[in-house]
């Protein structure tokens, strides 16, 4: 019994020996960083940076020949309506985003529980698909003149001006700030609600100043969202009329053929969203917002009296019938009215050009964001990390900016590869990127990188890497821990961001208006050609395409915020 016992502690001794060699040599490796692993991070991360180095690099070369009558004239305006807008859809979007989050966070009222994620709806309706919604509803044929014929009123309601486009736009966008207050106000604040509830707050005081200050980030990261979709969108802009920058963009490149005058409009919005981010982090100032996980609990909420239950139905209904019902009521409304006009047989290849689409730019950015996230790690060190969080910032970048920043690399490419085969084979060839799914699909992972890559870093922090550097000091090599550890603990994480970034990618407008090859049909492209050609009942039919696809991002975020 006692060799026994001796042998086990002789090889209990000789594996301790053996984990510790490998724990020292694997902390030896630690110390210095993986040149090849840093070089594919800063490739990558360069790679995706291509847009905005490109407007960058070609700013010194002088705006184009209207410049100055684009100053003189124009510019003012761009200026104005921007301002407008950005003011009002600032004012719109908070109280249709705040309120209600507080109201179904705090309180119990009659159909709260769907209440609570039909909020959500608004995000599967594209911006311009909203626009085109509304301007049909409030048209003198429409469904708001129909219903005020029956009591003998002629309506005078015209909507298609900067402060109907600022309602549109924050009904179609305002759940990026109810589902950050309703985070906060459900789990980070719920404590000290109820905290001050106990020493006599009344609703008001509780909500006005506890809650509110302390959701202020949240509230303003959403806004910041925001407000970046706002100034990125041009469908809605452009068939409400309004003069903005990215409206201007595509006017400067295809009216006014000055590519020079576009790159400069695109540096003046880069410019306003930079100053927007700037804006929000100075005004925090040094103030600290956080909590401890132990602290944050769920509000208890409070039963309400008959007349105020009331009165909390009608204010989380009012977002929803604005943001989702209204507008898909009217879309249902002209698909069955352009029954027989709209011919559906060339629907197949459209919807099947973009469900391609769709799920190959979803793929890509999937594996693109897991490469930057681990090769980030896998490098050791903290430089790179830090600068391999820039491949994101293609989303704070308006569309129709990332496809002028595209453009005009792919073109210098495809010219000097033609000019090469020329002057190799004597033979003349045609563009090989631009205006090819190539460069359409480039333009799709720089712009929604943020999308996949946030879900992806969220399980990553979540998890950790304690399984993987267990893993390396058994010895198992990179490509056996990808595919045996951090795949399948970023599962969720992945088909998170797959769903978000296809979805995305079937509603982009600008992007794919600029890029897409011209043998290329999107159900985006139809129905804005549609509404340009003002067929806007036959826009219908591939609207809801777009919505239907569109809920699928929404059925997954209402199953997260359950978790």
């Amino acid at each position: 019994m006692f060799i026994c016992v001796h042998l086990w502690l002789k090889k209990s001794k000789e594996r301790i020996k053996s984990v510790c060699i490998r724990v020292h040599l694997w902390l030896k490796r630690r110390g210095k960083p993986d040149k090849k692993w840093s070089l594919i991070t800063l490739l990558i991360v360069l790679l995706l940076s291509t847009p905005i180095l490109t407007l960058l690099l070609k700013l010194p070369s002088g705006p184009g020949e209207s410049w100055p009558h684009v100053v003189k004239y124009l510019l003012p305006g761009y200026l104005i309506n921007t301002a407008k807008l950005v003011v009002l859809c600032t004012l719109f979007s908070l109280l249709l985003g705040v309120l209600p989050a507080w109201v179904v966070s705090q309180y119990h009222f009659p159909l709260r529980r769907v209440l609570e994620w039909v909020l959500i709806l608004p995000l599967a309706i594209p911006g311009y698909l909203m626009a085109y919604a509304y301007a049909g509803f409030f048209d003198y044929k429409g469904s708001f003149a129909t219903f005020l014929a029956f009591f003998g009123r002629a309506p005078q309601l015209h909507i298609m001006n900067i402060t109907g486009l600022a309602l549109v736009l924050s009904c179609a966008l305002y759940p990026y700030i109810y589902l950050a207050a309703r985070s906060f106000f459900m789990y980070a604040s719920g404590s000290l609600v109820n905290a001050a509830r106990s020493l006599g707050a009344g609703n008001f005081k509780n909500f006005y100043t506890i809650a509110l200050p302390l959701a202020r980030p949240a509230i303003a990261g959403g806004l910041l969202l925001v407000l970046m979709e706002v100034l990125s969108d041009y469908g809605a802009a452009h068939y409400y009329g309004v003069t903005t920058f990215t409206t201007a963009i595509f006017r400067a490149w295809f009216g006014m053929e000055e590519p020079q005058t576009a790159i400069y409009l695109s540096g003046i919005l880069c410019l306003i969203i930079l100053g927007l981010i700037i804006l929000e982090r100075r005004s925090r100032g040094r103030r600290k917002y956080q909590f401890s996980a132990d602290l944050s609990q769920p509000p208890a909420r409070k039963s309400l009296p008959k007349a105020a239950r009331f009165v909390a139905l009608i204010l989380t209904s009012i977002p929803f019938v604005l943001g989702f019902l209204l507008p898909f009521t009217q879309m249902l409304r002209w698909a069955f009215q352009s029954t027989g006009r709209v011919a559906l047989t060339g629907y197949g290849q459209i919807i099947g050009s973009s469900l391609a689409l769709g799920l190959v730019a979803a793929l890509i950015s999937v594996v693109v964001a897991f490469l930057i996230i681990y090769s980030s790690e896998w490098s050791r060190s903290s430089q790179v990390r830090s600068l391999s969080r820039l491949s994101i910032l293609g989303y704070a970048v308006p569309g129709a900016v990332i496809a002028v920043g595209v453009l005009l690399p792919t073109l210098a490419i495809d010219k000097f590869i033609a000019d090469r085969v020329y002057e190799t084979f004597s033979r003349r060839i045609g563009f090989i990127i631009n205006g090819s799914l190539i460069g359409l699909l480039f333009a799709y992972t720089i712009r929604f990188m943020a999308v996949s890559y946030n879900p992806l870093e969220a399980c990553f922090q979540k998890t950790g890497n304690r399984f993987e550097k267990a893993a390396q000091v058994l010895g198992i090599s990179k490509w056996q821990r990808t595919r045996g550890v951090n795949l399948p603990l970023n599962q969720a994480g992945m088909v998170t961001a797959f769903a978000l970034v296809f979805v995305d990618v079937m509603k982009e407008l600008p992007l794919t208006l600029l890029l897409k090859p011209y043998n290329v049909m999107t159900l985006s492209v139809k129905a804005y050609e549609y509404a340009s050609d003002e067929r806007i009942a036959e826009a219908s039919v591939p609207a809801l395409m777009i919505v239907a696809v569109g809920l699928i991002p929404v059925i997954i975020l209402n199953r997260l915020l359950k978790t």
